[in-house]
């Protein structure tokens, strides 16, 4: 099958008036597109300026004039949308038919968006981002009788459920390849099916939080919460034919690669212990980077007579409401369990070991109102501009911010423009908080990016300024039945304990046991916790073996997690159709191929705030090193990643 890009139009039966009253929740830059697909005349491109990224700041500096989003004055919005009632008007009176789009147009809405001195390989890449041309260019299509016949016996298992192993298995299903997904939940999501603690929800914009081919317009809110997510990835698993080849509430326990057959031998165990044995040709691990909560090493935690619970973790039915709370961690997950615990929390208190930086975003929060629906749903194009616009704006908006310059030298920030972020960063927490007694706890004093940089609309400071909320910074000793024990000797006395103290994030495919050719055991291979892995996909020594958010792939500012699994299953996939071709059997990354790609990867992430000495955080082992991030910006991952190079390989 074919996948369908994009849904139909629903017809425009709104009147002027109503739509005038819409377009003000409008993105400007996608609106400008769409006028262009309206009219087929590309002159409002030559009347205004591309749209461009903004600092977190409020801007308008150099004008003297306030700058809304795209860096547009509010007289030039006010241009676009009078223009647009226009095209829209003159549009529905031809019937809603739309003009030829020629490649020259094409060009110049490329040009435009991502201004006019964009390369051609940059043009190529957005070019099957957007798609504008109805083609899905990430898909295995196998037209050849004798191909389609050798997929139909390359028996392939997915390790997981989540975003990854359903996008795999919607390609596999398009390829013709046969596919297992192996899931220990009893639902479809992954990390959104586990996490469901309070306040759990994406902070990437919604809209471009999706697969290409499959938009969601019916988002509630600009950051979806996590019920919302989980349903979305649900529901195209429905859609796309994935959930009979998905066995719920199963486990992978091993699987081991029999060089006799050159195939895998793959170890389940079902809900009822009972264990199998599956064959397969190739094995995609799809289990993420954050699916095993990690618990604080805290002596005498296990004697706490209390609710005891992960953020990753939550039972179901949990009620807080009147109790006295503590909150261990600071990271994401406490971010957002804070305000909510906060509201019906008789006491909490907040033991934080390092305060967070975080991007003003007014939105994190806000629904999305009914006239974004409506162009989403109803204006030409309009959502695949505004999809990328979101994309495009995370992926080259802050990049060379967080790159560190060895002349710099500072224990606050890795460079000038670091320092620039730097301090809007803080002149945004110093708007937010009045004592200065807080503000010390809650400002950090470690380069930006050197952690994980969270969306604020204000709600989580504001929550740690209640009456009934205390931040705690001292170390905490050890927790006895009753509560836990500073480092200042203090016994703070509380009902439940919340750990938002993350996974085990450089334990990759942790705790399957995985082995490779010649009886090789991945997790001796990667000492535990050192995960490498070629594009973070392939791995010496085990054939056929493909990782979907492995090590080294998890984006700090380079974009949508969402393009990254698009990016890795379309690799996948096409080192499957080279073995097709070639009607071999194994492909299996070089060694030499794969140590000079970790070299650079390490040199790379070790010049960026989150590769600083001056910062601990969850992308390094213990030994300091990154395991976690992807240190480059996406346009240079997706063409390592756009065609496999045979010569990369063994191929047997």
């Amino acid at each position: 099958m074919v996948l369908p890009l994009a849904p139909q139009l629903s017809p425009v039966t709104e009147d002027p008036a109503t739509i005038a009253g819409y377009l003000p929740e409008l993105n400007t830059a996608a609106l400008i597109m769409s006028i262009v697909h309206m009219t087929g005349d590309t002159g409002i491109l030559n009347e205004l300026p591309s749209p461009r990224t903004l600092d977190v700041v409020a801007a308008g500096a150099e004008t003297g004039e306030a700058l809304l989003e795209g860096g547009y004055t509010a007289s030039q919005v006010e241009f676009v949308r009078e223009r647009a009632l226009a095209a829209i008007a003159d549009w529905q009176a031809r019937g809603g038919q739309l003009p030829p789009l020629t490649a020259a147009t094409m060009d110049a809405l490329y040009r435009f968006m991502c201004g006019p001195d964009v390369d051609a390989e940059y043009l190529e890449f957005i070019n099957e981002e957007v798609a504008l041309d109805g083609v899905d260019r990430r898909g295995l299509q196998l037209q050849d009788p004798s191909l389609q016949a050798r997929a139909a016996n390359f028996p392939v298992v997915i390790i997981g459920a989540g975003m990854g192993g359903v996008l795999a298995g919607i390609r596999l299903g398009e390829a013709g390849i046969p596919y297992t997904i192996i899931e220990k939940n009893p639902g479809v999501g992954g990390t959104w099916y586990e996490n469901r603690y309070p306040g759990c929800r994406v902070d990437v914009p919604g809209h471009s939080y999706s697969y290409s081919f499959a938009p969601n317009h019916g988002w509630s809110s600009h950051f979806p919460l996590a019920d919302e997510i989980r349903a979305y990835f649900d529901t195209c698993a429905e859609r796309f034919g994935v959930k009979p080849h998905i066995r719920f509430e199963t486990e992978v326990v091993a699987a081991e690669f029999r060089d006799a057959s050159d195939d895998w031998a793959v170890r389940v165990k079902g809900a009822d212990g009972a264990e199998e044995v599956l064959e397969a040709r190739a094995v995609i691990s799809a289990v993420g980077q954050l699916n095993r909560p990690k618990m604080p090493a805290i002596a005498g935690l296990e004697q706490f007579q209390g609710p005891l619970v992960h953020s990753g973790a939550w039972p179901r039915g949990l009620d807080l409401a009147g109790k006295r709370v503590a909150v261990i961690g600071s990271g994401a997950s406490a971010f957002q369990i804070i305000p909510e615990l906060a509201q019906s929390a008789s006491r909490l208190t907040a033991f934080q070991r390092s305060p967070v930086w975080m991007f003003p975003n007014p939105e994190y929060h806000s629904p999305v109102g009914e006239g974004q629906r409506w162009a989403l749903e109803k204006l030409p194009y309009y959502s695949k501009w505004y999809r990328f616009w979101l994309f495009y704006t995370s992926v080259e908006g802050v990049y060379d911010k967080t790159l560190a310059d060895p002349e710099w030298h500072s224990t606050r920030s890795v460079s000038a423009a670091n320092d620039g972020m730097r301090e809007v960063l803080s002149a945004w927490i110093e708007s937010q908080v009045r004592a200065p007694e807080l503000l010390a706890k809650v400002l950090p004093t470690y380069p930006p990016f050197g952690k994980r940089i969270l969306q604020d609309n204000g709600t989580y400071l504001a929550a740690l300024q209640r009456d009934n909320v205390e931040v705690v910074t001292t170390g905490i000793v050890a927790a006895d039945a009753r509560g836990l024990v500073t480092a200042d000797g203090v016994h703070h006395e509380v009902d439940a304990i919340v750990c938002a103290t993350g996974f085990h994030a450089d334990r990759f495919l942790f705790p399957m046991q995985i082995t490779g050719r010649g009886g090789i055991s991945l997790n001796d291979q990667w000492s535990e916790t050192n995960g490498r892995a070629y594009l973070g996909i392939t791995v010496p020594n085990f054939p056929n073996l493909f990782c979907i958010y492995g090590p080294n792939t998890n984006l700090v500012v380079a974009g949508s997690i969402a393009h990254n699994a698009e990016s890795q299953v379309h690799y996948i996939l096409e080192c499957i159709r080279l073995l097709l071709e070639r009607d071999q059997q194994t492909l299996e990354c070089r060694q030499a191929v794969h140590d000079a790609y970790n070299t650079r990867v390490d040199a790379v992430n070790a010049a960026t705030a989150w590769g600083s000495p001056l910062v601990e955080n969850w992308y390094k082992n213990e030994a300091g090193r990154v395991t976690a991030n992807l240190p480059f910006r996406i346009i240079e991952y997706w063409k390592m990643t756009h065609r496999v190079e045979p010569g990369d390989f063994l191929i047997r």
